[in-house]
């Protein structure tokens, strides 16, 4: 099975109003949490990136137009990650057999992480498992990985509908990918959480040293 026809979907278009400014430009030691995201998903298919009302700021401070991605716009911060995820999804390409979702605000996610969820779904057997999660302490982090004809459910969902209602829907499709590192769990909601994975950001790239 080909990475081409995995297709990475990274969703940016909040209004980060507890954050007080864009979670896609938060500061990761020269890197923004945007870019942090993009290279995680590098060598799979071409990213769709979902960006919202502050997009022309996003693409001037992160090159975005210099990458080869796909951008959507969802101009409306109020409807919320589902409503993204499906803007999305109406242009993900027809030769994908499948795509994974992260928010821009988990920036701990590596490349390696990515690897191992696209490993589990690679080597998987059973066509009915069609959903792949990381998971820490039988807790479900990002990316989220699906089988392509999960994207119908999700475009399925209702107004204010939640992305956890097709997760939910049946559990025995669900894959849980165990991660050691409690890492995959932590977003970025408030200053404080921006703090705390700086500080994590920081650590592992003293440790790797």
């Amino acid at each position: 099975m080909s990475d081409a026809y995995l297709t990475p979907i990274l969703l940016a278009a909040g209004a980060s109003t507890r954050m007080g400014r864009p979670k896609a430009l938060l500061d990761f030691e020269g890197r923004t949490a945007l870019e942090l995201a993009l290279d995680s998903m590098a060598g799979y298919g071409m990213p769709v990136v979902v960006l919202g009302p502050n997009y022309e700021e996003i693409e001037e401070k992160t090159g975005l137009g210099q990458r080869s991605v796909r951008g959507v716009l969802n101009l409306d911060s109020s409807s919320g990650q589902t409503d993204s995820l499906k803007r999305a999804l109406a242009v993900l390409p027809p030769q994908a057999s499948a795509f994974f979702f992260m928010p821009v605000d988990f920036p701990l996610v590596s490349s390696a992480d990515v690897a191992r969820l696209v490993q589990a779904y690679r080597e998987s057997k059973d066509p009915k498992k069609s959903i792949f999660v990381p998971s820490h302490d039988r807790k479900r982090g990002h990316p989220v990985l699906c089988r392509r004809e999960l994207a119908a459910e999700f475009l399925a969902l209702p107004p204010g509908g939640s992305a956890r209602d097709v997760l939910r829907r049946d559990e025995s499709r669900l894959v849980h990918v165990d991660f050691p590192e409690a890492y995959v769990l932590m977003d970025m909601d408030t200053p404080e959480d921006y703090v705390r994975c700086l500080e994590e950001y920081r650590a592992r790239r003293k440790a790797s040293r």
